[in-house]
């Protein structure tokens, strides 16, 4: 296993999880020493937990781990899937208050499908692991209750776990131009520490920090895509924008996180 892949993915992991407000200790320590055994049990951890951001954490963890898999043939499961979009829309037109969770659960279901069909199996694992945990939300739980619902709702509940589960045993990874792996860990870098220092501040200080971490997430995409030239771009306008702001708080923590991030395509 390539360490310096491990360590992407690793950051990948942790960028998910300041995002979502979940515990960084243990993905921090990964970040600084990537160590395959070590990233495999955290793994196995934070898939298994019932919170789905953790789930969803773990998701883009493996992709720095070395799991080998046959291809899948998911039409068959796709066509599962479908009939449970068509359930979830006939069961919406029965309730009121919980339309809500049972529209994002439908959605959450449909994007899968698609994105199984794509071969976008990062994609479709998030996808499925929200549809579980919007299929457990309270709403829907309550209308269990109902004589008329509750053992159509117990099947649908049980069938999208199953879902996961299966879609969970696809071998994915990160596609990107390898011989830029150096200049991709240098804008992470940079990404996290902003992240780790300024993302979950109140007020101006955090929206700031969250405006950058966004420019600079979105730079670290055009990389990964081979966008060398629209990541310069993005990271310049960025660096711009916040130098043209006077009286602000930190705005030269950011703006030499941006500067970092602009001198890694730069080496």
């Amino acid at each position: 296993m390539d360490t310096d892949h491990l360590r992407f993915a690793t950051g990948l992991a942790l960028e998910s999880a300041i995002v979502h407000g979940r515990e960084t200790e243990a993905l921090l320590s990964l970040y600084s020493d990537p160590e395959p055994e070590s990233a495999r049990e955290l793994h196995d951890g934070l898939a298994a937990s019932d919170h789905q951001h953790d789930r969803e954490a773990a998701i883009w963890l493996e992709t720095g781990l070395d799991t080998q898999a046959e291809a899948p043939d998911p039409r068959g499961l796709v066509a599962e899937m479908r009939e449970m979009e068509v359930l979830l829309l006939v069961l919406i037109r029965k309730v009121g208050k919980t339309q809500r969770e049972l529209n994002l659960w439908m959605d959450y279901i449909a994007n899968a499908g698609q994105f199984l069909l794509d071969g976008l199996w990062i994609d479709a694992k998030i996808m499925l692991n929200r549809a579980v945990d919007c299929s457990k939300r309270g709403p829907v739980e309550a209308l269990r209750s109902r004589p008329d619902l509750g053992y159509q709702l117990d099947v649908m509940q049980r069938a999208t776990a199953s879902y996961f589960e299966e879609v969970k045993g696809y071998s994915i990874g990160l596609q990107f131009p390898r011989e830029r792996l150096g200049e991709i860990l240098g804008v992470q870098r940079a990404l996290l520490e902003l992240m780790m220092d300024r993302y979950r501040d109140a007020g101006e200080d955090g929206d700031l920090a969250r405006r950058a971490a966004r420019q600079l997430s979105s730079a670290l995409r055009h990389l990964m895509e081979g966008r060398k030239g629209k990541a310069e771009k993005e990271l310049t306008l960025a660096l711009r924008n916040i130098r043209a702001r006077e009286g602000q708080v930190c705005l030269g923590f950011y703006a030499r996180k941006l500067g970092e991030a602009l001198e890694a395509l730069e080496e």
